[in-house]
């Protein structure tokens, strides 16, 4: 994440436990295609780096995959969070968390940890994080860490639309998000002609989407799977968003018409229920994946 980010870094230990406990994991699925296209170009399982981790729930997934495993992220209350959530590498070593944002990476991974002097990274990921990098920065960051490695950047994108009340706080972005990272910044994308890296070549680049839209790819289920939850509940997870975060820190008397709340009222009522009822609901998400292999 970057200075861009004026909500995530800043987060208290409260707010970084709730978004632990909301924002769940990425489907085994997805895993599986990132690890074994990693594997089949060549990639090797010795170090993984997790950039803009937070509280370290995609890192502690992949971990199991890996000998060594780091999470970075320049949210103190993110990693205070991560560390105490824990975590171990397919070795048994425990998962090392380290406040970082995505532009300093090569020489705090490099002073930090040992085995990445001289090796470098195997792996390094972004999940659902890259929208609050400073791109330019973050490649050529990545490129300074030594042997050439595989990049995978992927994110789950709620089917919920935005509600007019939230949209003076979003901030750009949270639109390079909900436009499934059409417009972030890539190595060969630069506005004076000349590329931010050469390590990274375009003709090696994957995207890969599902379900853009609520529109189901394979017509049957989502791509990450989906879930029965209540409007309550749906509510509950969209708290943790930064645009409500700084929304309620500007209406910090409007308790009554807070505006989460007033999301699932309007959910509820476009459902035909009433207040007092928490009806339930079939949800999902859209995913994109975009790899990146090292020249």
């Amino acid at each position: 994440m970057s200075p861009s980010d004026p909500t995530f870094s800043k987060y208290t230990t409260g707010q970084a436990q709730k978004y632990a406990k909301e924002r769940t994991s990425y489907a085994d699925e997805l895993y599986r295609l990132v690890i074994e296209r990693h594997v089949r170009t060549g990639g090797a399982l010795n170090v993984l780096a997790d950039i803009g981790c937070g509280p370290g729930n995609a890192t502690r997934d992949l971990a199991h995959s890996f000998d060594t495993a780091i999470g970075l992220d320049p949210g103190t209350e993110m990693i205070n969070t991560a560390r105490r959530l824990g975590g171990s590498t397919s070795s048994g070593k425990p998962i090392q968390y380290i406040v970082c944002g995505a532009e300093h990476i090569s020489r705090v991974l490099e002073e930090s940890c040992p085995g990445v002097k001289g090796h470098g990274v195997d792996l390094l990921t972004a999940a659902m994080a890259a929208h609050w990098f400073d791109m330019p920065k973050f490649w050529v960051e990545a490129a300074r860490i030594h042997p050439p490695l595989t990049r995978q950047k992927f994110k789950k994108h709620s089917s919920v639309s935005e509600r007019e009340t939230l949209a003076p706080y979003e901030l750009p972005p949270n639109r390079l998000s909900r436009d499934l990272y059409e417009n972030l910044g890539l190595p060969w994308h630069t506005g004076d002609g000349a590329p931010v890296s050469h390590c990274f070549p375009q003709g090696e680049f994957e995207r890969h989407e599902w379900d853009r839209d609520g529109v189901l790819s394979n017509g049957r289920s989502f791509f990450m799977g989906s879930e029965r939850t209540t409007v309550d509940e749906l509510a509950s997870g969209l708290e943790t968003a930064s645009m409500v975060t700084r929304w309620r820190e500007a209406h910090p008397d409007s308790t009554a018409n807070d505006c989460v709340r007033q999301f699932a009222l309007d959910v509820k009522e476009a459902l035909g229920v009433t207040e007092g009822e928490n009806p339930s609901l079939t949800v999902g998400n859209a995913t994109v994946l975009l790899i990146f292999k090292r020249r």
